[in-house]
């Protein structure tokens, strides 16, 4: 389990990191090489978000579950509740927005705003997780 638990915190950070790279090149630069497009018009950054998005979900409420059961709730079971409604409010963007492009009508904005908040909440639960797998039984706050 510890070291699915250091997978996913890695691999969280990658997509922190890729995502942030991605995202400061095509602000910075106007004249960008196109993405390779995957069939569907999909490019492979959009899946690996989609499941960046997944994993930072999943963890985080498995954190608040956990808090949950103790009486009373240790220290950081709030904030975890909390972060896991954060990774919601910025997952429901993405999700809605990548369906959206199916038919061509996605909204920048909102890739903005996925493209800053899902770094920050992918490497604040990747240090969660690496912390959490360092001490058993621990919830990250």
């Amino acid at each position: 389990m510890r070291q699915l638990k250091l997978a996913a915190s890695a691999y969280l950070a990658v997509m922190a990191g890729w995502v942030i790279v991605h995202f400061s090149e095509h602000t910075l630069f106007e004249d960008h090489a196109e993405e390779s497009v995957e069939a569907g018009g999909r490019s492979a950054l959009d899946f690996f978000m989609a499941l960046a998005f997944l994993v930072a979900a999943i963890a985080s409420y498995l954190d608040t579950r956990r808090g949950a059961k103790e009486s009373p709730p240790p220290p950081g079971w709030l904030a975890s509740r909390l972060f896991f409604y954060l990774v919601v409010l910025v997952a429901i963007p993405f999700f809605a927005n990548w369906f959206a492009s199916l038919g061509h009508t996605d909204d920048g904005i909102l890739w903005i705003y996925v493209e800053t908040m899902g770094p920050l909440t992918w490497g604040i639960q990747a240090v969660r997780i690496w912390r959490g797998a360092r001490t058993p039984g621990r919830v990250a706050a």
